[in-house]
């Protein structure tokens, strides 16, 4: 096999690429990610709230703080947390129209803010 300049450019190149890739699916999810919290009362003590609307969608955001008023919001662990988000047309939940997920990170308080994108506009929410 013969070397030359164009073939160790794109070993470069791909390798580069390669290692970008690999670093975001590593911060997409963390190794220490807690994919199941358990929380003997809610995590959301200081509510959720929602703003920002657009023609497709809006912004939701909150932190998890079962105890708002203690270090680190009262949460034990300091590990990023998967959580999972609802939106629906009624309080009940009984119809979900958008659901996903998102990660709270410990360095940015375990706060969580999403952008909702791809609801009908036509419809009201």
């Amino acid at each position: 096999m013969f070397l030359n300049r164009r073939r160790v450019l794109t070993g470069l190149g791909a390798g580069l690429l390669l290692s970008y890739r690999l670093r975001q699916l590593s911060a997409a999810s963390p190794h220490n990610l807690d994919r199941k919290p358990a929380f003997d009362v809610s995590p959301f003590q200081l509510g959720v709230a929602s703003g920002d609307p657009a023609t497709d969608g809006f912004v939701i955001w909150t932190r998890l703080a079962p105890r708002p008023m203690e270090e680190a919001g009262g949460l034990e662990h300091l590990k990023p947390v998967l959580v999972d988000w609802d939106i629906s047309e009624d309080p009940k939940f009984s119809t979900v129209l958008h659901t996903g997920q998102t990660i709270a990170h410990p360095e940015l308080a375990h706060s969580i803010h999403v952008e909702v994108e791809g609801l009908q506009p036509d419809r009201p929410y």
